[in-house]
């Protein structure tokens, strides 16, 4: 049997390979959102040392150009880039916005 793998696990193998993170999340959300899609919201939590001297629209640039193909099946990516030292500052990502199309019933 040759299951191909979740959209999250794709999305988490393409980063491994592109980034090199050494900080890596990619949370499926969809559930937190209204409608019946189950792979459709997804928030990247990235750290590299790829993004070092990278303006953060270069960094979602370069994210989305590796999910071109993929967004057109996603309906939200949430991305949080960072380098080390912003990651160490920061201590964590912010949290996800609740959906504005309301919640599942």
């Amino acid at each position: 049997m040759n299951e191909s793998p979740s959209m999250q696990q794709h999305l988490t193998e393409q980063l491994e390979v592109a980034l090199s993170p050494s900080y890596l999340e990619v949370l499926n959300e969809s559930s937190n959102h209204s409608g019946p899609a189950t792979e459709s919201h997804f928030k990247l939590i990235v750290v590299s040392d790829y993004f070092n001297d990278l303006a953060l629209i270069t960094r979602h640039r370069f994210i989305n150009q590796l999910f071109k193909e993929e967004l057109g099946h996603i309906h939200a990516l949430a991305m949080h880039t960072y380098t080390k030292d912003e990651w160490a500052a920061k201590g964590g990502a912010p949290a996800s916005p609740q959906c504005s199309g309301g919640s599942k019933s």
